[in-house]
């Protein structure tokens, strides 16, 4: 009974409470430009300016304090602190590629992905497989790290797409901007990223 009650109270101040989920530089574009990021990130440890901020937040990104409805399986993710949610990202760009993974014949080409993304997160990857994205090409290697991390934004940019009522908008306001998890999702990652980025939340 007290999770579920914890659960409901984190969720309340998701929605009502913006400004206690928001980093600096998602707050500073509500000031226009008036304002920089050390700034913003003082005002948010103020306790008194809650109030003001959040609304300031609602109004500068559309959206209401209105109760969303959410699955419990999606609330869980939108809960997520950012540390989880770059977690959840990185597992989700590495099943993105998990077909191409798969693929790979050479001892010598297994030993790169290992070294580069590690021996656990591609074994991980090929295990969820179902929910690949297309075969793609892996070379070069040397900046692979970086294609899986930003497909995986864009995986979870995806996600926050498919959220209702300014859910997915919030979730971002905890995370840097980025153009791969703030821009519009594009085929097929729309389709694939939320489904991928479940199957992630689903393991630790």
């Amino acid at each position: 009974m007290t999770s579920k009650i914890d659960a409901a109270e984190a969720w309340r101040s998701f929605v009502h409470k913006p400004a206690l989920h928001t980093i600096a530089s998602r707050l500073a574009p509500c000031f226009g430009g008036t304002l920089g990021d050390e700034a913003c990130a003082h005002m948010l440890t103020a306790e008194r300016l809650e109030p003001r901020l959040s609304r300031l937040i609602g109004e500068h990104y559309g959206f209401s304090a209105g109760e969303a409805q959410v699955d419990e399986e999606d609330r869980a993710i939108a809960l997520c602190d950012a540390e989880r949610l770059a977690d959840l990202a990185l597992k989700a760009g590495a099943i993105y590629w998990a077909v191409s993974f798969a693929g790979v014949i050479r001892r010598e080409t297994t030993a790169a992905l290992h070294a580069r993304l590690g021996e656990a997160l591609c074994e991980y990857a090929v295990l969820n497989r179902d929910l690949a994205g297309p075969e793609q090409v892996l070379e070069p290697i040397a900046d692979l790290a970086e294609r899986v991390a930003a497909d995986g934004w864009r995986c979870l940019g995806a996600w926050c797409d498919a959220m209702p009522a300014g859910v997915g908008v919030r979730v971002r306001l905890k995370l840097p901007p980025s153009p791969d998890l703030d821009g519009t999702a594009p085929a097929p990652f729309a389709q694939l990223g939320p489904p991928i980025v479940r199957r992630a939340a689903g393991s630790r």
